[in-house]
């Protein structure tokens, strides 16, 4: 990574230009700036997902009302060479929603890609009212607004998560919460769930095929986004056959158009009504745009990493 000046952006067909205030520094953003898909199709890449800002000026297409728009950014390096860690930026104006005005430019750039993974691993297939989530990974950022959103749409949430951070994910709303590194984590699981758990916003895939399958209810879906512990776990299949659990792993970034804006719409009502609460692990100044990843790869960062840009 190096920082550097280019031309200023014209907006294409669809585009808006923002002037940019807030870029946010998530894992993803370390995993494409290292291994991701954009490597080697373009020449430049500017790094960094979420975001916020001011639309100051348009493409065809676009109504000129949206001019002035305080906005948040999602996905804006994702199959693109150009992402947030920049002044301006030219993004489509479908991925450059209103931000609302009770919330600040910090807020637009904390949800982004941790919220709207939230949202569809909750809520991708429809309500969960009356019915039990468990949240995987849940002190991490896509947990802690999983916790929040299932909590806020009427389920019982039982958060996995490290002993530590139990007080904080009851005050986000999870009814109980269970050490997935302590003991008899299967037992622990049933316990909090007696009449079973009906959906799963996974972080840690290979964690709950080996101990939460069977605290599930038949039929209930797990939706993974992330392996990363084992990449590649063994898939325990009559299990989940004789049970009819589904499990639909997805992208975010692969999310059809209607999926995704769905999950785009319901962060920005979230936002717009206050129910989403923040964690900032980190603020640097744009000239540490470097150290900022650096801090975020490294692990020591508890919470959103945001980068004031101006």
């Amino acid at each position: 990574m190096q920082l550097g000046r280019e031309a200023a952006p014209q907006p294409a067909a669809g585009e808006v230009v923002v002037e940019m205030k807030v870029s946010a520094v998530n894992p993803t953003d370390i995993k494409r700036r290292t291994t991701g898909r954009e490597l080697g199709r373009f020449d430049r890449i500017v790094p960094n997902n979420d975001g916020a800002g001011i639309v100051v000026a348009i493409g065809k297409e676009v109504s000129p009302g949206r001019v002035g728009d305080h906005v948040w950014l999602f996905g804006a390096q994702a199959g693109r060479p150009h992402g947030t860690a920049c002044s301006m930026l030219a993004i489509p104006e479908t991925l450059a929603r209103e931000l609302p005005a009770s919330a600040s430019f910090a807020d637009g750039a904390c949800i982004g890609v941790p919220a709207v993974t939230a949202w569809h691993g909750v809520l991708g297939d429809g309500p969960v009212a009356d019915r039990t989530v468990l949240v995987t990974g849940a002190g991490g950022r896509v947990g802690r607004y999983a916790v929040q959103i299932a909590h806020g749409a009427g389920a019982r949430v039982v958060a996995l998560s490290r002993a530590a951070k139990a007080d904080e994910l009851q005050q986000l709303g999870a009814d109980e919460v269970v050490d997935y590194a302590g003991p008899y984590v299967t037992d622990r699981l049933q316990h909090a769930a007696p009449d079973g758990i009906d959906r799963v916003c996974d972080g840690a895939l290979a964690v709950t095929l080996q101990h939460a399958l069977p605290a599930l209810s038949p039929r209930a879906v797990i939706a993974p986004y992330a392996s990363d512990m084992n990449p590649a776990p063994a898939l325990p299949f009559a299990e989940l056959l004789y049970s009819n659990i589904a499990l639909t792993p997805f992208s975010i970034f692969a999310l059809s158009e209607d999926q995704r804006d769905a999950a785009l719409d319901g962060v920005g009502d979230l936002l717009g009504k206050g129910e989403l609460q923040h964690k900032v692990g980190a603020r640097f100044e744009f000239d540490q745009m470097i150290a900022a990843h650096e801090a975020v790869e490294q692990g020591g960062v508890d919470g959103a990493c945001l980068v004031a840009v101006r």
